[in-house]
């Protein structure tokens, strides 16, 4: 709202939530522009349980410690990937150069690069798909923000129903990983990488 929303959609489910077990949001800005959407909310029923009211405050008393564990874990394990020899390119927001047009955007909206980012293997899909399978410690997911760490492939999974030209011209290619960066130590996910990569 500091950058001139007028609604802010938030999703609880991933870090704020943070332990893979909930599914919550939530809807922040002025009361007379949420007051409509309130109502809608009681017709349709889309209120958290108590349950997960409880996980929610559960889980914020950790959710500093967490997100600053993450997003450290995410520099090491992706200046790791930047040199691996078979990793072609690693997309993470700490490595935008200076001159790239979105870095003043990152700069005025984000505190951190965060912990969830992307590389591409060499070769193609194959070479993914055989990275994703021998993880040992990192596991195969769609899902981010959780405390364990998850890695998948966008384009056989969370973008398989976005037209092929379209996934590359986004950027996903086959040789995509996705990668979510969660509280492990980071020297087992770099061993992990390392062991799956090679």
């Amino acid at each position: 709202m500091a950058h001139g929303a007028d609604l802010v959609v938030t999703s609880l489910t991933k870090y704020v939530g943070g332990h893979s077990d909930l599914i919550a949001g939530g809807c922040s800005g002025a009361a007379a522009i949420l007051e409509p959407i309130r109502g809608m909310r009681t017709i349709l029923g889309t209120m958290c349980d108590p349950h997960t009211g409880w996980l929610l405050m559960r889980s914020l008393e950790t959710l500093k410690l967490r997100m600053k564990a993450a997003a450290e874990g995410a520099r090491k394990v992706a200046a790791f990937l930047n040199t691996h020899p078979k990793v072609a390119s690693v997309w993470y927001l700490g490595f935008l150069p200076g001159g790239h047009p979105d870095r003043p955007i990152f700069e005025r909206q984000c505190k951190s690069p965060g912990s969830t980012f992307s590389f591409d293997v060499k070769g193609g899909e194959a070479e993914a798909f055989a990275v994703l399978d021998r993880l040992k410690v990192i596991k195969l997911a769609v899902s981010l923000g959780g405390t364990e760490t998850l890695a998948s492939h966008p384009a056989a999974m969370t973008h398989s129903d976005i037209p092929q030209e379209e996934r590359l011209r986004l950027g996903i290619t086959p040789a995509l990983i996705r990668i979510s960066v969660g509280i492990e130590d980071p020297d087992d996910l770099i061993v992990d990488l390392n062991q799956a990569l090679g």
